[in-house]
């Protein structure tokens, strides 16, 4: 997995952790909205993370199967 990939997903979660916190902090001086806010952002990161991951691991199997143009140094 490129360090891109890995950066993203740590982030993500990061970003997730630190919201969480935050709402269950203020959850009952804050407006519903930031509770519905903090939950659709929450969604679309997990997401974001899934999409990742399984990104990595499709690239993966696709460069184990693919098939050099000119094997055997058979150029012409």
């Amino acid at each position: 997995m490129s360090l891109r990939r890995v950066l993203r997903i740590v982030l993500s979660l990061l970003i997730i952790i630190l919201l969480w916190f935050r709402t269950v902090r203020e959850w009952h001086e804050r407006p519903a909205i930031w509770l519905i806010g903090s939950l659709a952002l929450s969604v679309i990161l997990l997401l974001v993370v899934l999409m990742e991951i399984t990104g990595a691991r499709r690239k993966g199997r696709q460069l184990q199967d693919e098939v050099p143009r000119r094997p055997l140094g058979l150029d012409s």
